[in-house]
This record gives structure tokens, C-alpha cells and sequence, in this order.
């Protein structure tokens, strides 16, 4: 009879850790940031078309792609994340832009291909890759997209100048309005997954 007793116990705290300490894709909220440019100069993204609504923070039914991760309050150099799996290619389609491994699109039929002195580096974290299209954005990742002439070493030399490190800064404090869920932090995550259980705890 113990270990029947002891094995339920174990169940239950094993499922309540789970439940409280494994995010949900709509839970998370994390920042990385990222910059864009294009010969020589930086890609504004500050128009409000490139902006989300904060009421669309939360959204956990019917979400739609912006939801999942976008810009928003102005920020344009500042990525909210709003579910665990959204890539960076989610992002740059939020933006109206298609990442390749050769190739940039902006969205108005206006495509950017390498070649006669034009080169295409994607620096992740002070790292050179071939495409982030498909890589989850992590919290505090740095993404430099640039397009133009120079080598890939000087363009990593430029990477600490031109993408700005604001995102952790931005994991530790509230956001505007509904996007305030790290107001808590660190223990953000926790009091989230109660929040989200007192409700339907009755």
C-alpha cells in the first residue's frame, strides 16, 4: 500500500512540475533583437505597418502569425517572442521580407540577389550562417542581416556596432500594457502557469 501511495505522490508532483515549469507555445515571452542592412544602410521597420497591436499579446485562440512573434510600442530594433517554435523566417514574413541563402525580398516586388560585388551575410550571435529562416529565435539572440559589399569577417567585426543588446534588458522588466507578463522575473514562467490554473480551479 506505501508504494502504491508513494507512486501516486510521485505522479502527481512529476505533473505538476510539468505543468508548472514546460511552457505552452502561447506562455512564453522572451526578446532577442536584430538589425537589417542594406548597402551600407539600416532598414527602418519603425512604420506602424510593421508594428503590432499589445492587445494581441495574449491571444491563445485563433492567433494569428503576427501574434506568434512581431515588433510592437515603437521598438523596431526589439523582437517580442510570443510562442516557443517561431523562427526567424515568422518574423521577416510579419515584416513583409523573404529570407534565402542568396537572396533578400522587401515585400514590394523589389528582389535583392548576391552577385557583381553583393554578398548576403546572416550573423547569428557574432556567428556566421547560412540562413536563420528555419532557426528558432531564442531569447537575447543578436540577428545582423546584411546585404552589400565586404567580406564576412569585416561584416563580424561590425556585429557589436550594429545590432543593438537591449533584449535581456527588456526580459527583466514589464512590458506595455497586456504585454506584461515579465513583470515577475525570473519567476515569471511560475506565477504565469498559476495564474492560468486559478481559474479553472473551481
Amino acid at each position: 500500500m506505501k508504494k502504491f501511495i508513494t507512486l501516486i505522490l510521485v505522479i502527481i508532483v512529476t505533473a505538476s512540475i510539468t505543468y508548472i515549469a514546460v511552457p505552452r507555445p502561447y506562455m512564453v515571452h522572451w526578446h532577442a533583437n536584430f538589425a537589417v542592412y542594406m548597402d551600407g544602410k539600416q532598414r527602418d521597420f519603425s512604420g506602424p505597418s510593421y508594428m503590432e497591436e499589445v492587445s494581441r499579446c495574449n491571444v491563445t485562440e485563433w492567433v494569428l502569425p503576427q501574434d506568434r512573434i512581431h515588433l510592437h510600442d515603437g521598438k523596431w530594433d526589439l523582437v517580442h517572442v510570443h510562442m516557443a517554435a517561431s523562427t526567424w523566417g515568422d518574423l521577416f514574413a510579419n515584416l513583409y521580407m523573404g529570407i534565402g541563402e542568396t537572396y533578400l525580398s522587401d515585400g514590394y516586388g523589389e528582389v535583392f540577389q548576391t552577385g557583381s560585388g553583393k554578398s548576403l551575410y546572416y550573423i547569428l550571435n557574432g556567428k556566421k550562417i547560412d540562413n536563420p529562416r528555419n532557426l528558432i529565435v531564442e531569447s537575447e539572440d543578436r540577428l545582423l542581416v546584411w546585404y552589400g559589399t565586404g567580406t564576412a569577417e569585416e561584416v563580424i567585426e561590425k556585429f557589436d556596432t550594429h545590432v543593438v543588446k537591449t533584449a535581456h534588458e527588456y526580459n527583466g522588466k514589464a512590458d506595455p500594457a497586456s504585454c506584461s507578463s515579465n513583470v515577475y522575473w525570473p519567476f515569471g514562467g511560475i506565477i504565469d502557469r498559476v495564474k492560468e490554473f486559478l481559474p479553472h480551479s473551481h
